[in-house]
C-alpha cells in the first residue's frame, strides 16, 4: 500500500473525539505535515494524556482483585504522527518477513494479512486439530512494552530500516515514545 492509499484508508475511518491539549485536526489537514520528514524531525510534541482503567472480574461468584490497566491519549496531530510512522515501519516490517519467508509464522500486528485475530486463532486452532503430535505454548507478557530494551529496539528498528543511524524524523518519533512524558487526569474531569 503507497501513502495516497494509506491517507485514503485512514480517511474512512471516524476521526478520534477525545479531548487534549490541541485541537481535533483530520487528516487532510495535517497531511502535508504528517509526511514531511523535515517537519517532524523539529516537531515538538505533546504529552500523554495519562489515566487507569480499573476493572473487576467476577469468577465462581466472587470478585477477583481489581485489574488496572493504564491508558495514554496522545494529541490529535501527535497521534496522526505516530500513525503514519506505525504505517512507515509495518510497510518495512511486512517486506522484511517477505524476504526471510517467515510471512505466515509472524502474523501478530499486521496490516498486510487481511484477517483478524479471530482468524488467525482459527487457522492455529485447525492445524492443531490436523496435527498428530503437536505442542502449544501459551504465554502472556505482563508489561510487555513498558518493559523494552529501548536501546535494543533502536538497534532493531535501524536494521529494519536498513541504516546505521535512525533518520531524524524516525529519531523524533521513536525518542519521544520511549521517553515520553505525561499528565494524569481523573475521568470526567476534561
Amino acid at each position: 500500500m503507497d501513502r495516497n492509499e494509506w491517507k485514503e484508508k485512514q480517511a474512512k475511518k471516524p476521526a478520534p473525539q477525545y479531548t487534549h491539549f490541541d485541537r481535533r485536526i483530520s487528516l487532510v489537514q495535517c497531511f502535508k505535515y504528517v509526511t514531511s520528514p523535515e517537519k517532524i524531525s523539529r516537531h515538538g510534541f505533546y504529552p500523554f494524556i495519562h489515566y487507569t482503567i480499573k476493572s473487576r472480574k467476577v469468577k465462581d461468584g466472587r470478585k477477583e482483585k481489581p485489574k488496572e490497566r493504564q491508558i495514554y491519549y496522545a494529541a490529535h496531530l501527535d497521534g496522526w504522527i505516530y500513525r503514519y510512522y506505525s504505517y512507515l515501519i509495518n510497510e518495512a516490517y511486512n517486506r522484511r518477513v517477505k524476504v526471510e519467508d517467515i510471512d505466515d509464522v509472524a502474523v501478530a500486528y499486521r496490516t498486510d494479512l487481511g484477517k483478524s485475530n479471530i482468524q488467525f486463532a482459527k487457522t492455529a486452532f485447525d492445524h492443531i486439530r490436523k496435527a498428530c503430535v503437536c505442542y502449544v505454548m501459551i504465554g502472556d507478557f505482563t508489561d510487555f512494552f513498558d518493559n523494552l530494551n529501548h536501546v535494543y529496539l533502536k538497534k532493531q528498528l535501524c536494521d529494519l530500516l536498513s541504516v546505521n543511524r535512525l533518520p531524524d524524523d524516525f529519531y523524533a518519533v521513536y525518542k519521544n515514545v520511549t521517553h515520553f512524558s505525561y499528565e494524569c487526569f481523573l475521568i470526567g474531569t476534561l
